[in-house]
């Protein structure tokens, strides 16, 4: 019998694709339902009148947050203007829609009822809307009070909040999903 290193390798290749079958399924059919969506976004969403009422809608509730907290604020078309000059416009990449794909993506590729998975779409993207209303928010805010974090929070602390978000919740919704007797 002939055990060459490269046949142990290949073997241990195989067995470890037969040990993690199901998630490897997972995975791959996350990452095509995630595709399909990046796909639909960049080419009939991204463009389409419904994308830019979608950002308005984002400033404009963003704008009532900021006024609600006291933060003295107007918009005008996509960008809201604090009366201390700072300003902050709604633009894509403020739409959090890529969070939205992939939340999505995993929740439809887990293995749960249909109903569990669409209970948990609409819970989940509506909790990653809100956070994202208070994302943009916060930033108008941080520019205003704190100049110096503008940055920092703009380009990595917050954005890795909302995808924090996202994956606690989607670790929660599983186990959640995952405990129920009718799987």
């Amino acid at each position: 019998m002939n055990n060459s290193p490269k046949d142990s390798k290949l073997d241990t290749f195989f067995r470890l694709i037969d040990e993690n079958n199901d998630s490897l399924k997972f995975i791959g059919m996350a990452a095509f339902i995630f595709s399909v969506l990046q796909v639909m976004y960049f080419q009939f969403y991204i463009s389409s009148g419904l994308f830019y009422s979608y950002l308005q809608f984002c400033a404009e509730l963003s704008t009532q947050l900021l006024l609600l907290i006291g933060e003295p604020v107007t918009l005008s078309l996509r960008t809201i203007t604090s009366a201390a000059g700072s300003a902050v416009t709604v633009v894509e990449g403020c739409d959090a829609l890529r969070i939205y794909s992939v939340l999505v993506a995993v929740i439809i590729a887990f293995q749960a009822p249909w109903y569990k998975k669409l209970i948990g779409i609409f819970v989940g993207v509506g909790m990653m809307f809100v956070f994202n209303l208070i994302r943009i928010s916060l930033l108008l805010w941080i520019d205003v009070h704190h100049t110096d974090w503008f940055d920092a929070f703009h380009h990595t602390i917050l954005p890795f909040g909302l995808w924090l978000i996202a994956v606690v919740y989607f670790y929660w919704w599983g186990g959640s999903a995952s405990r129920s007797s009718d799987v």
